[in-house]
C-alpha cells in the first residue's frame, strides 16, 4: 500500500480532535494491544487508510460506517518476514486470494527460487504481479542466486546487481545467506554480496542451519542476524543470547522449544514465519494463521503469538506504519472470535472490508506473465540411456561402492550413507537394492551438466521428475528403472515445467508449472487439487514422508545438511564440496 498523501493524513488529524467524523468506526471490540501486550475494550476510529484514534468504548465518536465488533478481538493485519511465494506454486493474485481471508496483509517474500531461473527479471516479474492487490508484498533481494557455487543456476545475482536491489522501493532486505561457509570463510561472492549489504546498512536475513558456538558468532558478525532454520531448544537460547531474531517456522514449532523462545524473547526478537507453504496446504491448513494456532496450541500465551506475527516481524523489517492498531497507523485489522482457535471473521486493509468469513471480497488483478517466463525450461528430454551408469575400473559384473543420500521420514535433511550396487556388463544395477537412482540435469542451456546420485528412502517402485528443484530448479529426476525417469522427465519437459509421478507407462500424479518451470498461472484452488494428486501417486510409488514433495524438492538444495546433489555431482553440504560418486576402496 501506498504511504497515505499529505491530505489523508491531515485529515485523520482532524478526526482525532473530532472535528470530522470518521470514514469508519469499529465499536465493541476487545483491543489486542501489541505494543503493550494488553487486552481491553475500545473503538477504533478510521479515517482513509488510517486509525485515527483508539478510545474507550463508551466515548461519543461519530462516523460515515460503523461495524459493530460483537466483542471480538481486534488485532494488527498479521505480517509474514520470511516466506517464499514461489513455494506456493502460483503468482502474487493467486496467493493473496487464499491468504487475505486468513488475515495476512504484509509479506516480505525472498524470491530467489525464481531469480535462480530468470535472474533480476524474475525479481522484476513477481513485483510486477503483486501490485494493485488487498496485501502488500515487498521483496528481499536474493543473495544466493546461485545458492553456492556449486550448482549451476540460470542467472547469477553477485555485490552490483545487489546495489541496484537494494535501491528499488520494494526491496526491504537482503534474502537469506545460505552460503554459510562463504561468510566463514570470508571469501566468494556470497560474502561480498554480504559485504555490499552490511555497507548500505540493510537488514539481513540468515539461514543458518546447526550453526554454534564460534560459527554462529563469527555468522552473525559479519553482519546476519536472523535464523528461521529448524532449532532445539539450546540452538534457539543460543541465537536469542546472540542478538538474532529467531524466526519460527512450522517444523520448529515444539512446546519445549516455544518455551525456551517464549522466556527469552525480550525484545521483539521473536517472529513466527512461514517459509515454505505448498498450494494444498495453503488451501486446506492455511498460512501464518496455521502457523499461529499451532504456536498457542503447544502454550505460547496468545498475546506474545499475536506480536510474533505482527508487531515484531513488522519491526524486524523497518515497517513502522503497521504492527499494531495505535494512532496514525495503518488500519490494517483483523477481528476474530477466539485467539486460540484464530479464524478471521472480518479483515480491513487500510480501512477497506476486503474478507468476511474466509471469503474474499475485492476483485484481483489478473496478471499475464512475460512469454520468455514460459520459456525456461531448456533442455532436451532425456532418454534412459542417461540413467545407466558406467562404472570404469570395476568388474563388468561385480559390485561397487557407492555415496547414498539416506532420507528420513521426519526431515528434510539427508544423511551421507554409503552403499554396495552390483555391476552387471559394466553398468550400475540397483533394481535389486533398496535405492533410487537421482539425476540432476541443468536446464538452463548454460553448462548441459549433469549430475548423479543415489537415494535411500524415497521411491520402492515408479519414478518422478521436477523441476521445481530447490534452489537452482534444474530437472531432478529420481527413480527404480532408466524407463521410468525417462517418462517423467519427458512429461515435465514438454509441458516447460513442473512434476510427475510415473509408474510403467503410466503418469500417476502431474502438476503443471510453466511460469520459470515452478509457478502455475492459474487459481490456487486448481494447484493444490492437481498437488494433491501427486501426493497420492509418491503413496503409491512407497514415498511416506511427513512433507514428500519438499524432501524431493531439496534434494539438490547444497545449503541443507548434509549430502545433496546438483547438477555438479554429490554435494558435502558442510564440507562445502563435491564428493564424487563412487567410495574409493
Amino acid at each position: 500500500m501506498p504511504q497515505p498523501n499529505t491530505k489523508t493524513r491531515h485529515r485523520a488529524v482532524e478526526v482525532a480532535q473530532g472535528r470530522a467524523p470518521a470514514d469508519l468506526l469499529l465499536t465493541n471490540v476487545r483491543l489486542v494491544n501489541t505494543l503493550t501486550a494488553e487486552i481491553y475494550p475500545a473503538q477504533i476510529v478510521i479515517a482513509g487508510e488510517l486509525v485515527a484514534a483508539v478510545v474507550g468504548p463508551n466515548e461519543r465518536a461519530s462516523a460515515r460506517e460503523v461495524v459493530d465488533g460483537s466483542g471480538a478481538y481486534a488485532l494488527p493485519g498479521l505480517v509474514d518476514s520470511h516466506l517464499h511465494i514461489e513455494s506456493s506454486m502460483v503468482l502474487p493474485p493467486a496467493f493473496a486470494e487464499a491468504v487475505v481471508p486468513r488475515g495476512v496483509l504484509t509479506v516480505v517474500a525472498d524470491p530467489h527460487e525464481i531469480a535462480n531461473v530468470m535472474g533480476l527479471p524474475g525479481v522484476r516479474l513477481m513485483i510486477e504481479a503483486a501490485r494493485n492487490l488487498p496485501l502488500d508484498v515487498y521483496f528481499q533481494a536474493p543473495s544466493c542466486v546461485p545458492a553456492t557455487a556449486l550448482e549451476t543456476a540460470g542467472a547469477e545475482i553477485g555485490p552490483g546487481e545487489i546495489r541496484a536491489l537494494l535501491s528499488w522501493d520494494e526491496i526491504l532486505a537482503l534474502g537469506e545467506v545460505m552460503d554459510f561457509n562463504a561468510v566463514l570463510s570470508q571469501e566468494g561472492r556470497a560474502a561480498d554480496v554480504l559485504a555490499e549489504a552490511v555497507r548500505r546498512g540493510a537488514v539481513v536475513e540468515g539461514h543458518a542451519p546447526n550453526l554454534t558456538g564460534g560459527d554462529l558468532a563469527a555468522y552473525v558478525t559479519a553482519g546476519v542476524n536472523s535464523d528461521h532454520t529448524f532449532v532445539t531448544p539450546p540452538l534457539a537460547a543460543e541465537r536469542l543470547r546472540s542478538g538474532v531474531t529467531l524466526q519460527l517456522q512450522l517444523k520448529s514449532l515444539a512446546p519445549e522449544t516455544l518455551r525456551e523462545a517464549a522466556a527469552r524473547a525480550r525484545s521483539l526478537n521473536l517472529c513466527l514465519v512461514t517459509d515454505d507453504v505448498m498450494p494444498d496446504d495453503l488451501v486446506t491448513t492455511g498460512h501464518l494463521d496455521h502457523v499461529f494456532r499451532t504456536a498457542v496450541g503447544m502454550g505460547l500465551d496468545p498475546v506474545e503469538a499475536v506480536r510474533a506475527v505482527t508487531l515484531a516481524p513488522a519491526r524486524r523489517m523497518r515497517l513502522f506504519d503497521r504492527g499494531a492498531i495505535a494512532p496514525g497507523l495503518l488500519a490494517h485489522i483483523v477481528l476474530t472470535r477466539d485467539l486460540r482457535d484464530f479464524r478471521p471473521e472480518l479483515v480491513f486493509y487500510g480501512g477497506r472490508l476486503v474478507a468476511r468469513e474466509g471469503e474474499l471480497l475485492t476483485p484481483l488483478p489478473d496478471y499475464r506473465p512475460p512469454q520468455e517466463a514460459l520459456r525456461t525450461v531448456r533442455v532436451p528430454a532425456p532418454g534412459p540411456e542417461r540413467f545407466r551408469i558406467p562404472t570404469p575400473g570395476t568388474p563388468a559384473n561385480g559390485t561397487a561402492a557407492v555415496r547414498v543420500m539416506a532420507m528420513r521420514s521426519d526431515s528434510t535433511y539427508t544423511g551421507a550413507d554409503t552403499a554396495r550396487i552390483p555391476v552387471r556388463g559394466g553398468y550400475l544395477d540397483w533394481s535389486s537394492t533398496d535405492l533410487c537412482l537421482a539425476a540432476v540435469f541443468e536446464r538452463h542451456a548454460r553448462a548441459g551438466a549433469v549430475g548423479y546420485g543415489f537415494v535411500r528412502g524415497a521411491l520402492q517402485r515408479g519414478a518422478v521428475a521436477m523441476t521445481w528443484a530447490h534452489d537452482s530448479h534444474n530437472l531432478l529426476v529420481c527413480g527404480r528403472t532408466p524407463e521410468e525417469m525417462a517418462l517423467a522427465a519427458r512429461w515435465v519437459v514438454e509441458r516447460g515445467g513442473g512434476m510427475a509421478a510415473v509408474r510403467g507407462a503410466e503418469v500417476l500424479g502431474s502438476v503443471r508449472l510453466p511460469v520459470a518451470g515452478i509457478v502455475s498461472d492459474r487459481p490456487v484452488r486448481e494447484v493444490a487439487r492437481e498437488l494433491a494428486g501427486f501426493r497420492r501417486a509418491l503413496l503409491t510409488l512407497g514415498f511416506e514422508h511427513r512433507s514428500p514433495v519438499m524432501a524431493l524438492g531439496v534434494l539438490t538444495l547444497p545449503v541443507s545438511p548434509a549430502l545433496k546433489l546438483t547438477d555438479r555431482g554429490l554435494v558435502d553440504v558442510n564440507a562445502g564440496a563435491i564428493v564424487p560418486l563412487f567410495v574409493e576402496e
